[in-house]
C-alpha cells in the first residue's frame, strides 16, 4: 500500500498549484493517475508471486490468445486498453462525488474501487471477456486490493485537481445548518407597561 500513500502525498503537494476546471479532463487524468498507482501495486504483487498476471496480460487477452500476451506488442496493447478503461471509469465517479460531496473520501473511493473490481474484473472473468483466467484465489484477492488502491487514489486525485467549490462538503453544510438553527435572543425596544402576570400597571 506504500505506492498509494506516496501518490496521495504527491497529490496533496500539487493541490495548490494545479487545478482543472473541465470535469471530463479532470476525470480522465484522475483515473489515469489512479490506474498508474494500481499498476505499481499489481507489479509488486507479480514480482512477489502474489498474483498470476499483470493487467497488460489480462486486458491484452481481450484481443489475442493468452499465450500471445507475453509478446511485447500484445502486452502493450493490453496495457493501453487497461489505462484507457481506468481513465474513463473515473467520469461517473466524478459525478457521484459532485452529488454526494467529498466527505468520507477514502470510503467512497474504496466503494468505487470495489465496484470496478466486481464489474470489470469479476463479471469480465465470468462471461469470458478475458481469455487469461487466473486459477488461484490469491490472484482474486490481489485484484481486489489493486482496485481498492485505484479507487482511493482516483478519489483523492479528483479532489486535488478540482477547485475547492467543485465538490460540496456536507459536513460543513451540516455544521452551518446546526448553527443557524440555534435559538437567538430577541430584543425589543418597545416599552412594556405590564407585570409578568399580564396585568397592566396603573
Amino acid at each position: 500500500m506504500e505506492p498509494s500513500n506516496s501518490a496521495v502525498n504527491f497529490l496533496k503537494k500539487i493541490q495548490k498549484f494545479f487545478k482543472i476546471k473541465d470535469s471530463i479532463a479532470r476525470s480522465l487524468l484522475s483515473g489515469f493517475l489512479g490506474t498508474i498507482v494500481m499498476d505499481m501495486v499489481n507489479f509488486t504483487f507479480w514480482r512477489l508471486k502474489r498474483t498470476e498476471a499483470l493487467h497488460g496480460h489480462m486486458a491484452g487477452s481481450v484481443f489475442v490468445n493468452p499465450f500471445r500476451t507475453n509478446q511485447r506488442k500484445n502486452f502493450w496493447l493490453g496495457q493501453v486498453t487497461h489505462q484507457f478503461t481506468g481513465a474513463v471509469l473515473a467520469i461517473p465517479f466524478n459525478y457521484l462525488l459532485k452529488k454526494t460531496g467529498k466527505d468520507h473520501l477514502a470510503l467512497k473511493g474504496a466503494f468505487f474501487g470495489t465496484m470496478t473490481w466486481e464489474v470489470v474484473y469479476g463479471i469480465g472473468q465470468k462471461y469470458g471477456l478475458f481469455t487469461t483466467k487466473p486459477h488461484l484465489t490469491k490472484t482474486h484477492y490481489a485484484e481486489l486490493l489493486n482496485h481498492l488502491v485505484y479507487g482511493i487514489t482516483t478519489a483523492h486525485a479528483l479532489v486535488a485537481l478540482s477547485e475547492p467549490t467543485t465538490f460540496p462538503d456536507n459536513q460543513s453544510k451540516t455544521s452551518q445548518n446546526t448553527q443557524s438553527k440555534k435559538v437567538q435572543p430577541i430584543y425589543s425596544d418597545t416599552n412594556y407597561d405590564g407585570d409578568i402576570s399580564g396585568n397592566h400597571i396603573i
